[in-house]
């Protein structure tokens, strides 16, 4: 992991490159933000970005935005914040920008080739997303309860459609509770 802090400009390019490659969301940023800050900038650790990733989406906002400026932030301080943000933000903006201009008083349905082209690309973003997840696992998933509430979360979403802000709530109380009551180490 390298140390040394980048330069704004690199730093400011790299989250443009996130931002303008982030089609679907926040959750298709994150196999991107891995590649970029783990494996080719060697920014953070893979420890890391599972903290980064769990601390933007667990605060209001889009994880997109709350994690650049985190990431930001431990890069570059103030200023690293503020440049990983407008870095982010300013492809999406543009590119919205273009897409209202140009698409505004005829629908997307009159374009059925740019339909598909949305379907091939979450088709796409659902595989990086699988990707990144497993490998993420091990660095996420430590003992016995972290796969416990892996289980408890999946059965909460698909079998209970409970609300993910639910989820996130109730697996940040059974963590509190089971670091408290059954130790730091809950095999």
């Amino acid at each position: 992991m390298d140390t040394s802090r980048p330069r704004y400009l690199h730093m400011f390019l790299v989250f443009v490159k996130i931002g303008l490659f982030t089609i679907g969301g926040g959750p298709a940023m994150i196999p991107l933000i891995r590649d970029e800050f783990v494996e080719k900038q060697k920014w953070i650790g893979d420890e890391d970005i599972t903290d980064v990733l769990a601390l933007s989406q667990s605060l209001p906002g889009v994880i997109a935005v709350n994690a650049s400026t985190f990431l930001g932030y431990r890069l570059g301080g103030l200023k690293g914040s503020l440049v990983a943000t407008i870095g982010v933000v300013l492809p999406s903006f543009v590119i919205i920008f273009v897409i209202v201009t140009a698409f505004t008083s005829s629908g997307f349905d009159q374009y059925p080739n740019i339909l598909k082209f949305f379907d091939g690309i979450n088709s796409a973003i659902t595989a990086l997303l699988i990707a990144a997840t497993l490998k993420l696992i091990p660095y996420s998933i430590k003992n016995n309860f972290g796969w416990f509430i892996l289980a408890f979360s999946l059965l909460g979403i698909y079998f209970f459609s409970l609300d993910i802000a639910i989820i996130v709530l109730l697996a940040s109380a059974l963590g509190y509770c089971a670091t408290k009551y059954l130790g730091s180490d809950t095999k």
